[in-house]
């Protein structure tokens, strides 16, 4: 059976019709369905999580993570929310939890703690690892011994000689006091001396009126 040049044409443009109504349905699903329902979180550690992992909004798995990628010092971690009418609510908390007795690991949302209107998004939480613990382990065992080297320093000798040495210590005070007082003193002196300052240049002055009223007056 020959094919002819119009069939040809046909098959074409049903082909390419058909490509582009694929397309287009796909544009108006990912425009109306899924982009409405994206999020992306900044982590700066992303422990573990992979494509895939379940997202669960106040414990109640929502979705699923989409696509992860690395900008900078940041993991770019989008989510794809599958329940219907499930929003998530701009300054929500994300972190990344141990989940179920093998140790799966999700991310988990809650609802924002604030009702800022500035903050847009996904606010990410890092979580602590076993290593951050430690950390604290460490610092805790390292104030507690030296509060042990403190106490058992503080034998009855230690105290009676503290004791006896703040005992012994000059007092100051008494030196102070004085001081004090001279510098009273010497500072009513320095008044008096203004004011019998003051006084005789008073009196200059008015000698001076006095002599210039009486040569006016010749």
């Amino acid at each position: 059976m020959k094919i002819t040049k119009n069939r040809v044409i046909e098959i074409v443009i049903l082909v390419t019709l058909l490509i582009l109504g694929v397309l287009g349905a796909y544009q108006i699903y990912h425009r109306t369905v899924v982009k409405p329902n994206l999020y992306t979180i900044r982590f700066h550690d992303i422990d573990s999580i992979i494509k895939g992992s379940p997202v669960r909004f106040m414990g109640i798995i929502v979705g699923h993570v989409r696509k992860l990628e690395r900008k900078g010092d940041l993991i770019l971690c989008q989510i794809f929310i599958t329940k219907p009418n499930t929003k998530i609510p701009d300054g929500a908390l994300a972190k990344v939890e141990f989940n179920g007795i093998v140790g799966s690991k999700s991310i988990e949302i809650m609802p924002p703690k604030t009702e800022n209107p500035n903050i847009k998004g996904i606010v990410t939480t890092e979580a602590l690892r076993i290593n951050d613990f430690m950390d604290v382990v460490k610092n805790l065992r390292e104030v507690l011994v030296c509060v042990k080297q403190f106490v058992d320093g503080m034998t009855p000798e230690n105290t009676l000689g503290a004791a006896k040495a703040i005992a012994e210590a000059p007092d100051f005070t008494a030196d102070m006091n004085k001081t004090l007082d001279e510098m009273t003193q010497k500072q009513q002196e320095t008044s008096k001396k203004l004011k019998t300052l003051g006084k005789f240049q008073k009196e200059v002055e008015n000698l001076i009126d006095r002599f210039t009223q009486q040569k006016t007056n010749l």
